[in-house]
């Protein structure tokens, strides 16, 4: 009788091992398009942000992206913030002057 709470804790340890075996063939599938939508969606956000941030030559940037998962949403803040910032600097840059570059004073 030494070792009957050794054994009720192994077999708890196989029986929680058992359960928490779910695949994805035992999800519904209601559930398995769920994830692949979610998956779609940060992907395409993921591949946006990052593609940008490398254009943009923000590494700082880029590696967070890259090592955060957040189903879009720092994404999305980048892209329509930080970025947004970016390129007005971009459009400033290149104003040419009211009488043109061939005007000669």
């Amino acid at each position: 009788m030494p070792h009957a709470p050794r054994e009720r804790s192994n077999e708890r340890m196989r029986n929680h091992y058992e359960v928490s075996r779910m695949g994805m063939q035992d999800v519904p599938p209601s559930g398995r398009a769920l994830v692949v939508a979610v998956v779609v969606w940060s992907l395409a956000w993921k591949g946006a942000s990052l593609w940008r941030a490398a254009r943009n030559g923000s590494k700082p940037w880029f590696v967070t992206l890259l090592l955060t998962n957040t189903l879009g949403a720092l994404d999305a803040v980048y892209l329509f913030g930080v970025d947004r910032r970016h390129l007005r600097e971009k459009l400033r840059e290149r104003v040419i002057p009211a009488g043109g570059p061939d005007e000669t004073a």
